[in-house]
């Protein structure tokens, strides 16, 4: 059996989302995302941001280690 993810962004709020973060900061993380959209994320919302973030926006993606958490961060090239 494969699992199915349901998401309850779409991708018009993600486009919306993540132009109002790149425009505000160079870098920023799913956090940041929540706080914007005022909501957990779940793994398909994860996953559909991420493959926005990559095709549409052309951002790098780093993974960012710090004391507190392991976090993904994206950054403009």
């Amino acid at each position: 059996m494969r699992k199915e993810y349901t998401s309850e962004l779409t991708q018009l709020t993600v486009i919306e989302i993540v132009t109002k973060l790149s425009e505000k900061k160079r870098n920023f993380s799913f956090r940041d995302i929540e706080e914007e959209y005022q909501q957990p994320l779940s793994a398909a919302d994860k996953f559909l941001i991420r493959c926005l973030i990559v095709k549409k926006f052309n951002l790098k993606i780093e993974y960012f280690s710090s004391s507190k958490a392991n976090q993904l961060q994206f950054c403009k090239i």
